[in-house]
């Protein structure tokens, strides 16, 4: 029953990661498509993303009292149907109905699976946070080759969105048939207090002031702008700003995710050498490293090399930000969850509308100098997280 669950969680990182690889190749074909300006790309993303904000707010606390299964069910259901709308789409106004459709979806299974990850931890005593994430990024690896393959092969890029909302589809009557796991991957708030003093009743308002959720929640923030940079944004410069050729372009976000695959993988490791603040540091400096290198050459191996190591650099932080909010609040993982996630996305919020104006302005290679000092901001915060939980 336990291996069931462990492979039930996955598959929610595996249908994110299948949703966020396809999307991201096909960001350029979607630009051309509409003819928008990065600018306008930029601001058009920034709506998707606070149109997920309320999605991300109900589904924390919807995490912890009916289930994370639930949870994941509906909220893959809703994100097949948005992505089925990108088929259709024949005009601005619904292309941003369908982002915000698709963000909100998505946000709602990014909390559910990751809530489920927590409660799997918590309720076996297995510590897989980090191979949870990885499936995610080793997933968006594959959907992104397989999406450039497919374009490459002359696939209308419209039709590749239907073929994925079938796989969503598929999977959520997987979600419909599991409900004996729930055990496993779901906490229904019974104990009245937690080891770190974080009672199961608490406020949401009081979790958006706890100190060290919100520093938790700004290295969140610097990791989704990074991330969420470089895997919408790539794609795009690789095959519009360098004018290289698709399967080139399909290859940036796909490196990007097989370096997180990888890293997160090996995370596990590093993590039972080294304590988890200490790997933040390390991780921040290293991702500022390959940004730098990736921006400061037109070869386009060593742009793909600069790609690889700030992914690597960047694949423990997420993971390592929620196991240290865990063992905060380990009893009421949902809303801890989905306040970190809520307060992180102001990353992905800001991320798309900063980077789409000053390549407006200074063009998308300089503007990714943004990401270098937002990895240096990781560092910085990383060594002012304490609580006795952590110690």
């Amino acid at each position: 029953m336990q291996r069931a669950a462990f492979w039930l969680v996955l598959s929610g990182f595996f249908a994110l990661g299948a949703i966020f690889g396809s999307w991201q190749v096909m960001m350029a074909d979607l630009q051309s498509a509409f003819g928008l300006s990065s600018g306008q790309l930029g601001l058009t993303l920034t709506l998707g993303v606070v149109g997920s904000f309320p999605a991300m707010l109900l589904t924390g606390r919807l995490a912890d009292r009916w289930g994370a299964r639930r949870l994941m069910l509906i909220s893959i259901s809703l994100s097949a149907l948005a992505y089925a709308s990108f088929y259709w789409a024949n005009s601005y106004l619904w292309l941003v109905v369908s982002i915000i459709g698709l963000m909100a979806a998505s946000g709602a299974l990014d909390v559910g699976i990751n809530a489920a990850a927590v409660n799997y931890e918590q309720n076996t005593g297995d510590t897989r946070m980090s191979f949870f994430h990885a499936g995610y990024s080793g997933m968006a690896a594959v959907a992104a080759l397989t999406t450039g393959f497919l374009l490459f092969k002359g696939i209308e890029f419209r039709t590749i969105y239907l073929l994925v909302a079938g796989i969503l589809s598929l999977l959520a009557v997987v979600y419909a048939l599991t409900a004996r796991l729930d055990p496993m991957i779901s906490h229904h708030q019974s104990q009245p207090t937690s080891a770190s003093g974080i009672s199961p009743s608490t406020r949401r308002s009081v979790l958006f002031r706890t100190p060290v959720l919100l520093l938790l929640a700004a290295i969140t923030g610097l990791t989704f702008f990074s991330e969420g940079t470089l895997e919408l944004w790539s794609a795009v410069y690789l095959r519009l700003s360098l004018d290289l050729p698709t399967m080139v372009g399909a290859a940036g976000p796909a490196v990007f995710h097989f370096a997180m695959m990888i890293g997160r993988l090996g995370s596990g490791w590093i993590l039972l050498h080294w304590r988890r603040r200490w790997v933040l540091r390390v991780s921040g400096i290293m991702a500022a490293f390959g940004i730098i290198l990736s921006i400061s050459t037109l070869y386009p191996p060593l742009i793909l090399i600069g790609f690889l190591i700030a992914g690597l650099a960047l694949a423990a932080v997420v993971p390592i930000v929620f196991s240290l909010a865990g063992d905060i609040a380990p009893k009421q993982a949902g809303q801890v969850i989905s306040v970190i996630t809520i307060l992180g996305y102001m990353g992905f919020l800001l991320g798309p509308a900063l980077i789409g104006n000053l390549a407006d302005v200074i063009g998308l290679r300089l503007a990714l100098l943004a990401l270098g000092v937002a990895s240096l901001g990781v560092v910085l915060m990383s060594f002012k997280i304490q609580h006795p939980a952590l110690d």
